[in-house]
């Protein structure tokens, strides 16, 4: 029942003019980072930190703007830079991943370091950070994309089935995965204290 009201006040944050302002800067971020901002380590290592905004609306927004959100962000950037025929279902997938992100963080709250909170507290509360970006690795990136690259055609072939295709790809989404591990928290942490003292400035200031 939380989770199904968790969709709807979301859903209702898309009637606020900052929700709207705030989602199309961050689809913004994501569709620049998604084309510049990627990493190439090695010959089969590519980290991209698009997904840092992506995040970043599930978080403050909540599941229902982060999958229109993740919806939009495929959409716009295939325009922007068209490549080969447009595939709904890459779409659908970043969909999914930005209404897992809003599912795992909306309401999320950095507790301060102040002892007030137990260690048991903290890891239960930083921990959605990390189990949101592994339900994303393991049901977008392994396996939804996977299927997706593999029935399109652009993987594999006809002697390689799809759970082998997908073993080959554990070991590069392990490595980002680490990789998220330290950058999510130093990214979202920040941004969600942020947009909250400006959310209490305007507040008081429309007292």
């Amino acid at each position: 029942m939380a989770v199904f009201n968790n969709f709807k006040r979301s859903f209702a944050e898309l009637r606020n003019i900052s929700c709207l302002a705030a989602v199309g800067v961050f689809i913004a971020i994501f569709v620049v980072l998604d084309g510049f901002g990627s990493i190439r380590i090695g010959e089969f290592l590519k980290i991209n930190f698009a997904y840092l905004a992506l995040a970043t609306i599930g978080m403050l927004f909540g599941p229902s703007v982060g999958l229109i959100s993740g919806f939009a962000c495929d959409l716009v950037g295939y325009f922007i830079n068209p490549v080969g025929a447009f595939i709904p279902w890459f779409a659908l997938i970043t969909a999914l991943e930005g209404m897992i992100y809003g599912v795992f963080l909306y309401d999320f709250i950095p507790y301060k370091r102040d002892g007030s909170k137990s260690l048991k507290q903290y890891f239960l509360q930083y921990g959605k950070i990390f189990l949101a970006r592994t339900s994303v690795v393991i049901i977008c990136n392994l396996l939804l994309n996977t299927l997706a690259l593999y029935r399109c055609g652009f993987i594999g072939n006809t002697d390689e089935g799809f759970w082998t295709l997908v073993a080959a790809r554990i070991g590069t989404n392990a490595i980002g995965l680490g990789i998220a591990f330290l950058i999510m928290p130093a990214v979202l942490i920040p941004v969600r204290i942020a947009y909250s003292r400006l959310f209490a400035v305007k507040k008081a200031g429309q007292r």
